[in-house]
């Protein structure tokens, strides 16, 4: 059996057959969501992005300061409007933000912010400032949600190589995961004698020809779950289209995967793809510049495939990191674990624009550790995203959580 194909069956089964984790009674209420064909896509920027120089504050004084050898100049930059700009290899999300398509979030974080990659990245996968006593994610309890967890669906879907994070992670188990529809085949074993019959047994089983038993239902139930979510992946890889070109790298492959199942008509709730790297301590310069075009011209790909299939009433994209940067650069000409960063919402439902004000760069505002205080909950963007996206209420997935953001144009 190919690695992918033994993944993603292990997860479906995993997730169909043991509950796993212990039961989170705010997620498990009766009418917890209404069934809904929108869709989610989750882009991970794992690492530690740097906010600082992502959405610039150009004409600030105390930006050019802190960043003697980092700093970015108005000819480096697209300009939002007279004070902020993306640095100019982000051309593809730029459009998007020209179009009304893209919103700028600005100050994101939570309190008591942890530069721990581990715990930061915990916090914004769980949705809980205590991901210690966590052991669902968000998104998993969002597909534990009636309507989400609807038959025949696959709720949430990893794209990737990587390990599936504890953000799709729900009472039953991990999100299925593949990496390319190419290695999805019938598991059958060893490529022996005996491979033909294997291949005959375990469809019979799913079928139900074989005889039956309690346990031996329980195992078909199951096998019969996994094998159809598998071959809902492979249906929709068949049937769908992308004509834009993407980047050369594993975001670029993920991001095109992803709008061929859209286009393909997967029944899937959520999509999550990580793009690594963004821990930049030093020479950050040169390797910024390439990770962040990376993501613009990927997304820019991703979204007009989405635009071309009709879809894009149905797609919102949201885009964050654990933690943005220190404001003053390093020795090494990098940076080191900050605080509040921006997050990035796209999609044909998003209000485009610029949310929030840009973080105070001046001493008095700076939080203990130097750092820029956070203006924005994440948690409310979560929010948002689960009741004017989803349908959802968002204290069945996150509990206790702040007011949602009006990120979502009303008729959404």
């Amino acid at each position: 059996m190919n690695s992918t194909r033994r993944q993603f069956l292990s997860a479906a089964l995993g997730a169909a057959a043991v509950p796993l984790l212990p039961r989170h009674s705010f997620a498990r209420a009766a009418a917890l969501g209404p069934a809904t064909d929108r869709v989610l896509v989750l882009v991970d920027l794992a690492g530690g992005n740097d906010g600082l120089n992502t959405v610039v504050p150009f004409r600030n004084e105390r930006y050019q300061a802190l960043r003697p050898t980092l700093r970015l100049a108005a000819s480096d930059l697209l300009a939002l409007d007279g004070e902020l700009g993306l640095r100019r290899e982000m051309r593809g999300l730029k459009e998007l933000y020209d179009r009304g398509r893209m919103a700028v979030v600005q100050g994101v974080g939570y309190p008591g912010p942890d530069r721990s990659h581990f715990r930061s990245s915990d916090i914004w996968h769980t949705g809980s400032l205590a991901p210690e006593s966590a052991t669902t994610g968000w998104i998993g309890r969002l597909c534990g949600c009636e309507g989400i967890a609807a038959p025949a669906r696959t709720p949430a879907l990893m794209l990737g190589s990587g390990k599936v994070p504890i953000l799709l992670v729900g009472e039953r188990g991990p999100a299925p995961q593949i990496d390319r529809i190419e290695s999805l085949s019938l598991p059958t074993g060893p490529a022996d004698a005996g491979a033909a019959a294997r291949g005959d047994a375990m469809r019979a089983l799913a079928r139900g020809a074989a005889p039956s038993a309690p346990a031996l239902d329980f195992l078909r139930g199951t096998s019969r779950a996994a094998h159809e979510a598998a071959a809902q992946v492979e249906r929709a890889a068949a049937q769908g289209r992308t004509d834009s070109a993407y980047p050369a790298s594993a975001l670029g492959s993920e991001l095109k995967l992803a709008a061929q199942l859209l286009a393909g008509g997967l029944d899937c709730s959520a999509y999550y793809v990580q793009q690594p790297g963004y821990d930049t301590h030093a020479f950050q310069a040169p390797v910024h510049a390439l990770l962040l075009q990376d993501l613009s011209d990927a997304l820019a790909a991703f979204w007009s495939d989405v635009e071309a299939a009709g879809a894009a009433h149905r797609v919102v994209v949201l885009v964050w990191s654990e933690f943005g940067r220190r404001l003053a650069e390093n020795g090494s000409q990098g940076t080191d674990h900050g605080a509040a960063a921006p997050v990035f919402l796209i999609g044909g439902a998003v209000k485009g624009g610029i949310v929030g004000a840009h973080p105070s760069l001046e001493e008095r505002d700076l939080d203990p550790e130097r750092d820029a205080r956070f203006s924005v909950d994440f948690r409310s963007i979560y929010a948002a995203l689960l009741e004017d996206w989803i349908g959802v209420p968002a204290r069945l997935v996150l509990g206790e959580a702040p007011a949602k953001l009006p990120l979502l144009r009303r008729e959404a």
